[in-house]
């Protein structure tokens, strides 16, 4: 076993067994091991898709890419402005928005329908650098920069007025043109005129409410000061980069990226996502531990005599072991190979009929290193319940062997 030539005969042995095996074995096998890939790599294809869409919206209608937060110890950001210019000197700044947000409770006088929220506000030149709200909407138009007593609220703060399609509490049924109170936190009551519906599939995003920071100006005395700003780069993986130029540019409130500020609520959807992936990555294992391990000993039980006359003539026992280990090695890799195509055509189907989640509508992400990590734990999975039956039978003395 351990010379060339002991490998050629193991080579010899296993081409021969396979070439004379039952052929619709050696296809059930060949799909049951493809199966097994494509199990063990299902969950984490999904996991990706929710990771990455999840990641976009955070970055598209929430945080940008870094966001600039009030300093500890401090609810807002003074001197906004000033932090606005400073930013967009920074090479590779592509937008920067200052946001002010203030608790309200907004009143749809037609039902007496109130919900409190947070309004947010914001120059919606500014914002359309850094965000894409001006992209998801539903129904009417976009803020624009001189707009006054004028709202723009998701669908689903505006709601149905059928109580029972309201995936979360709403106003029941607002539309473009109609008219909603909104009280703040000052005691001030104003009366705005909905200008537009957005919708961005996110649960959370789609129950925010924005007007113009003129107007928030006007009724909150908010000048030159944000609760945060959002500051738009080259791309997503320069974030990091990104934040450590605007603290080198002297910016000393607080910067962080788009990451560290939404790894809190990932974090736990993708740990309990993970333990499942776990689970069923062992309960695949070991479906095809078992599986290799039957195939093989039918196999090597269904040949003792044959062993034993190769024993016999002098074909030492680590070559027959070799032989069957081989053959198991074939199958497998047929299998990982179907089994891997199998993954990307689900992969293609469900990014032509996409699974929809809470957050949208969901494409499939492979993690090719995860399927090379679950392919090397197949193979020495498959090996290891080959080897065991094949070495027994093997020990066994000859005669024993030709006695059946």
């Amino acid at each position: 076993m351990g010379t060339d030539g002991g490998w050629r005969v193991s080579l010899y042995l296993a081409v021969r067994a396979i070439r004379r095996g039952n052929r619709n074995t050696l296809a059930l096998t060949v799909l049951i091991i493809a199966l097994v890939i494509v199990l063990m790599n299902f969950l984490s294809m999904i996991i990706g898709g929710v990771v990455s869409l999840y990641n976009q919206q955070m970055i598209d209608f929430q945080y940008g890419h870094v966001a600039i937060e009030p300093r500890d110890r401090e609810t807002t950001i003074t001197g906004a402005d000033a932090v606005i210019r400073q930013v967009q000197r920074i090479p590779g700044v592509t937008g920067a928005s200052a946001r002010v947000s203030t608790g309200v409770t907004i009143t749809n006088p037609k039902n007496g329908k109130f919900q409190s929220k947070a309004l947010t506000a914001f120059d919606p030149v500014d914002e359309q650098r850094v965000t894409q709200y001006q992209l998801r909407m539903k129904d009417g138009d976009y803020l624009s920069k001189g707009d006054s007593g004028q709202i723009l609220i998701g669908a689903l703060l505006a709601g149905t007025e059928d109580e029972a399609k309201d995936k979360l509490p709403s106003l029941g049924g607002v539309k473009v043109g109609d008219r909603i109170n909104v009280m703040y936190s000052n005691g001030i009551v104003k009366s705005y005129r909905v200008k537009g519906i957005f919708e961005t599939e996110g649960a959370l995003i789609d129950s925010g409410a924005f007007i113009t920071r003129t107007e928030m100006d006007s009724v909150m005395h908010t000048e030159g000061i944000a609760t945060e700003i959002l500051v738009r780069g080259p791309s997503a993986d320069s974030a990091t980069s990104l934040k450590y130029a605007i603290m080198n540019y002297g910016v000393g409130e607080k910067v962080k990226t788009w990451k560290e500020k939404g790894q809190g609520i990932l974090g736990d959807a993708i740990a309990s996502f993970s333990l499942l992936n776990t689970i069923m990555t062992v309960v695949c294992l070991v479906v095809a531990s078992v599986v290799v391990f039957i195939v093989t000993f039918i196999n090597i039980i269904n040949r003792k005599k044959q062993i034993a006359i190769l024993k016999a003539i002098g074909i030492r026992r680590q070559v027959i072991v070799g032989s069957y280990l081989l053959q198991v090695l074939f199958l497998c890799s047929c299998g990982i190979v179907l089994g891997t195509l199998m993954l990307n055509g689900i992969s293609a189907f469900l990014s032509v009929y996409q699974l929809k989640f809470p957050m949208g509508y969901l494409t499939p992400i492979i993690d090719y290193s995860g399927l090379a990590t679950s392919i090397a734990l197949l193979l020495v999975v498959s090996v290891i319940s080959a080897y065991l039956p094949a070495r027994q039978v093997t020990d066994e003395e000859i005669l024993d062997a030709m006695r059946g």
